[in-house]
């Protein structure tokens, strides 16, 4: 009988309603009409290469959501002012990196948690690029799409000799030496870039010591003067020492390091030749598309087989400042922006032999081979991590600059530097962050 009142008192309301609206239209004044509300509109600071690949994504957006509108603007100030404006943008771009930690032990950053678990994405990402966006349990970043690293090689050098991409180091090493016999110079090395150069820590201390390690040093939680930490850098020594990296590394950029290893500019670009250099998809924009063919890439080699596989990657996507002005409409820019539909416009409009969508997607086995390689490098990975040099603070950074460049200069040097002074010099700045 209760539900049978309930049910009747609400169809009676309803009809009381419908009379009453009846009569004010047939007594009353005719209602004026309704005035749609003006658009809300999010400030979205995003990365300048981005403008054009994001613009598909945004008009789509806006067609879909007629209520909200984006005002895009490059950077022109680091993340953590813009976090710290009286009033911050709505949504902003950013990398998992230093910057980001900070930000999220300040504050500074909206806890987006419910929105992984309500737009389903906690399904819909790989579990170690959810590793990325995540601290004590909590989500606060939404990766959109990342850059690989690998070992690129010239596959007509490596016809040419009958050369296998190795697994393991020691074949890496038979392979440098093989190159090195018939006269070719195996490695390059951008001396003058050192985000590029110091992919080599990344691999060196993850293949050597772990991941856990290295991402413990990154934080700032392992001395420098570590035995471990030292073997990473002597053992990168060691590859200059042997001949495997072109004289003149130290003074070459990302770009010409790239073209080293090319030989379809027949030597008028860049005389000095090798056959490999260790770098991300990232860089690969900047080589001509031309060239880019003559290029394969195969995973850092294993040096410690009973370490779990771990790779390196750089990672984009998107934050909410704790202050947004409109957080719950950034909210519906991100549930968007996470979206497949909107990966794949971005993907569509990007450069797309160089970029992996983060998402798991339907039909990535269409998507271009080197994309699905570097997909599958990184799905296959136990873990991920973001580069080193992305992870230290400023202090380290010029640290770690100066220790690139005696490295590289050091088997034309007279007299062998001396590391441990430089390891001293970055422990003091590890101290002092």
């Amino acid at each position: 009988m209760k539900r049978f009142k309930s049910r009747s008192g609400y169809v009676f309301a309803i009809i009381l309603t419908t009379l009453f609206v009846t009569a004010c239209g047939l007594f009353g004044e005719e209602a004026p009409p309704t005035v749609p509300p003006e658009p809300i509109t999010l400030r979205y600071v995003t990365f300048g290469v981005l403008a054009a690949a994001e613009d598909a994504l945004i008009k789509q957006f806006e067609a879909d959501h007629p209520n909200l509108k984006i005002d895009s603007e490059e950077f022109r100030q680091s993340p953590l002012q813009y976090l710290t404006d009286t009033t911050p943008p709505d949504v902003i771009t950013i990398a998992p990196s230093r910057w980001l930690d900070q930000a999220i032990e300040q504050n500074l950053v909206t806890d987006i948690s419910d929105l992984w678990q309500q737009a389903g994405f906690v399904d819909a990402y790989p579990a170690n690029l959810r590793a990325l966006s995540e601290r004590d349990g909590k989500q606060y970043f939404l990766p959109i799409g990342y850059n690989w690293n690998g070992i690129y090689y010239n596959k007509e050098v490596f016809a040419q000799y009958n050369l296998q991409p190795p697994r393991t180091w020691d074949e890496f090493m038979a392979l440098c030496d093989t190159l090195l016999v018939n006269g070719v110079t195996p490695l390059s090395l951008s001396g003058s870039d050192p985000f590029m150069a110091a992919l080599w820590i990344d691999y060196l201390d993850l293949r050597l010591n772990g991941a856990d390690f290295h991402r413990q040093l990154g934080n700032g939680e392992i001395p420098y003067d570590d035995a471990r930490v030292r073997a990473v850098f002597e053992l990168w020594r060691s590859l200059f020492n042997q001949g495997y990296f072109l004289e003149d590394a130290r003074n070459m950029s990302s770009l010409t390091s790239l073209m080293a290893t090319i030989r379809g500019d027949k030597g008028e670009v860049v005389s000095n030749k090798a056959a490999m250099v260790l770098s991300g998809s990232l860089y690969m924009d900047d080589l001509p598309a031309t060239f880019r063919p003559e290029l394969d890439f195969f995973p850092f080699p294993a040096i410690d087989p009973t370490l779990p596989s771990s790779e390196v990657v750089f990672s984009i996507g998107y934050m909410i400042p704790a202050n947004a002005p409109h957080r719950t409409e950034a909210l519906t820019f991100l549930t968007y922006l996470g979206s497949e539909q909107a990966q794949a416009i971005l993907y569509q409009n990007a450069n797309s032999g160089l970029y992996a969508p983060a998402r798991i997607m339907d039909g990535a086995g269409e998507l271009p081979v080197t994309v699905q390689q570097g997909i599958q490098l990184v799905q296959n990975s136990e873990t991920v991590g973001i580069p080193y040099f992305l992870s230290i603070g400023d202090r380290q950074q010029f640290g770690l600059d100066d220790i690139l460049r005696r490295i590289v200069s050091d088997p034309q040097a007279s007299k062998p530097f001396d590391l441990d002074e430089l390891l001293s010099k970055l422990e003091e700045a590890r101290l002092a962050q």
